[in-house]
């Protein structure tokens, strides 16, 4: 016994061991390939750093085929085919696969970033345009150096940023959000559902090809899908309330403070590298400055601190250094009272909103049951599992307990149904 749960404990280990490397082979090979093609050519640069590799690099044809056969003599035909056909198809195991699974696994705390997800869905296009413009003033600046351009590259980057400073208080102060947008229709949903049923009823019943033996059927697939219907509202509604109560609302707002953070150091670095290019007797210190040195330089200035040896000694540095300063300030009050005050408590309450919205959408489908169709949960969920029973499996999913087996007490009969729109 102990030496079988030995070897499984082993095979477990292996698995994870060769998952991992695979992955990790296949994240290393398609980020070379998108940075070769999109960005620069890694594999040259990697040569021109190492020595060694300058003299294996002319036969690197020689080198691949050589490695695939060792692969191939390694994992045996079967394992190594299906190993290069991960790899070749990675992209779409993450797009079709692996991060829809994990937006669904955790689809409550990606609710959480629907406001970020919808304003870049609705922006997308200024978005990219002001986000492409913004790339190629940092690519010029790094280029160049010539006066005149790099004044323009300074002065798109500080458009950009100011820009997005902007979007930041407008939405902060915006006075409705997706959220807000969203408790309406959510509190309507059980008209839809009910309206559906009536319809569904009247075209098994009464409808054009309505058959009487099969409306038994028919029936419970109507009363199962208006049951589910308050099943999956009752579920999505408690899961955005201990998402609220949990506090991973705050994620959204970190996040968002975090960006506006690190996209103010990272430009005020490269109006520090610009600036440097114009003129380097603006910083002491800096003979052999490069842009990581003026990011640096940047983190400190925006933390007032003094880790770095870069001093800003002309007046243009001075200025700029006093602009990150105020737009440290910007982001430590402004945004962080805006954003984890007001702007935290208003979207809060909006999704309390939407739950409350939705859980009454299900109280007036259970509503419905009870009155119209003279039948408690209790007696629907019988019925239910009576004609499926797989169907408790879907209940336990949405966290609701199956009732015990065993016979309702006097379950109503459903009353006879109206045409749709009566």
């Amino acid at each position: 016994m102990v030496e079988t749960q030995n070897g499984k404990g082993g095979q477990k280990r292996f698995k994870r061991v060769t998952f991992f490397v695979r992955e990790t082979v296949a994240i290393a090979v398609w980020l070379v390939i998108f940075i070769k093609i999109f960005v620069y050519d890694v594999d040259l640069l990697l040569v021109n750093r190492i020595p060694w590799l300058q003299r294996i690099y002319p036969y690197k044809f020689f080198l691949i085929i050589g490695l695939i056969a060792i692969l191939w003599v390694s994992l045996g035909t079967k394992r190594f085919l299906k190993t290069i056909g991960y790899i070749a198809v990675y992209p779409l195991v993450l797009l079709l696969w692996r991060i829809p699974k994990v937006f669904v696994k955790n689809w409550a705390l990606v609710l959480m970033f629907a406001p970020a997800i919808e304003s870049v869905i609705v922006t997308f296009k200024w978005r990219f345009v002001l986000a492409s413009i913004s790339m190629l003033a940092a690519l010029g600046i790094a280029l160049t150096r010539d006066f005149h351009a790099l004044i323009l590259f300074m002065t798109l980057l500080f458009i950009y940023l100011v820009i997005h400073y902007g979007l930041r208080f407008r939405v902060a102060f915006r006075p409705t959000s997706l959220f807000a947008n969203l408790a309406a229709p959510m509190g309507d949903m059980w008209r839809m559902t009910i309206k559906t049923y009536k319809t569904s009823e009247y075209q098994a019943r009464s409808g054009s090809g309505a058959n009487p033996a099969d409306y038994p059927k028919k029936h419970m697939d109507n009363l199962k899908n208006l049951y589910f219907s308050n099943l999956l509202s009752t579920y999505v509604a408690r899961k955005v309330d201990e998402a609220v109560s949990s506090r991973r609302t705050d994620i959204y707002f970190i996040v968002a403070l975090i960006y506006s953070f690190l996209l103010t150091v990272t430009i005020f670095a490269f109006e520090y590298f610009a600036l440097f290019k114009i003129d380097s007797s603006s910083f002491q210190n800096s003979s052999q400055a490069s842009f990581w040195s003026f990011l640096l330089f940047s983190f400190n200035v925006i933390l007032h601190t003094t880790y770095t040896k870069l001093t800003a000694s002309s007046g243009p540095a001075l200025a700029l250094a006093n602009l990150e300063l105020g737009a440290s300030l910007v982001i430590g009050l402004f945004f962080v009272f805006i954003l984890f005050t007001s702007s935290r408590e208003r979207y809060r309450q909006d999704l309390k909103n939407v739950s409350t919205q939705i859980l009454g959408s299900a109280g007036r489908v259970e509503k419905f049951l009870q009155k119209d169709l003279r039948m408690r949960l209790v007696d629907a969920e019988m019925k239910i599992i009576e004609h499926d029973p797989q169907f408790p499996d879907q209940m336990r999913l949405l966290g609701r307990q199956p009732p015990p087996l065993g016979n309702p007490d006097e379950p109503g009969e459903p009353a006879e149904e109206d045409a749709p729109g009566r």
